[in-house]
């Protein structure tokens, strides 16, 4: 926008006998809000513009300087241009709890609503429950009325399944496997060795008795007859008959 500039002349009306009545810090803050309105309107600052012409165009600044800052709030209302945002995902639901942050400011609710932004470059950040954050960048130009902007917000990544581990069986050490083998075998062995032993000594005791039995051959007593069936019983069961 390019305004036109009348400082000069507004401060030769602001002397003038019919705003002698007006406050002089007034005079003062209303000057100042007309010269800053014109100076952030060849900036492009066209929000702040437009406050410094509200308060320039009011009842409490002298009426001289009222019609042009009226004026030029009418031109700076064209000007700015809106913004209406849209937020989108692919999931049926909609998403709840949308915030939106506007060139890195601070997130305020989401409310359909158009928002009015300075001609330019600008940016806007989305969040929303159950989705990833999504940043857009765009460009409006001055004048522009009720742009739409879609935002996708994409969804957060699924959580993979815990999976349990399987405790692992502790292997037995070089050690314990020598142990292991080593006690049946060393029960076997034992008990082989009794076994033989056992058949030798009860073997030879019943052929020497079985040879006394010979010598008494119809004379010998019961029990010497009833020893010699014992130890080769046994011998029988040494040699596991």
């Amino acid at each position: 926008m390019r305004p036109v500039f009348v400082t000069s002349l507004l401060c030769v009306r602001l002397l003038w006998p019919t705003d002698a009545g007006a406050n002089e810090e007034t005079k003062k803050t209303c000057v100042a809000a007309h010269s800053a309105a014109q100076r952030l309107m060849r900036e492009g600052s066209l929000l702040e513009a437009r406050k410094k012409l509200v308060l320039c165009g009011g009842p409490q600044c002298p009426a001289v300087m009222q019609p042009d800052c009226q004026q030029w709030l009418t031109s700076v209302e064209n000007a700015i241009p809106t913004v209406v945002f849209q937020v989108s995902s692919e999931k049926r639901v909609p998403p709840q709890d949308i915030r939106l942050a506007l060139d890195g400011g601070d997130a305020v609710a989401f409310d359909g609503r158009a928002i009015s932004l300075d001609p330019g470059p600008h940016s806007i950040t989305v969040t929303a429950n159950g989705f990833l954050a999504a940043t857009k960048h765009f460009v409006v130009s001055e004048g522009e009325k009720l742009r739409r902007e879609v935002v996708f917000l994409p969804p957060l990544p699924a959580t993979p399944p815990v999976e349990v581990a399987a405790k692992p069986v502790p292997r037995a050490t070089p050690a314990e496997k020598t142990s292991q083998l080593s006690l049946p075998v060393i029960v076997a062995l034992s008990a082989t060795s009794l076994a033989s032993i056992g058949a030798v000594y009860f073997g030879v005791s019943a052929r020497h008795d079985d040879r006394n039995l010979d010598s008494c051959y119809g004379q010998c007593s019961q029990q010497q007859v009833d020893r010699v069936r014992r130890e080769y019983l046994w011998t029988n069961i040494s040699i596991g008959v």
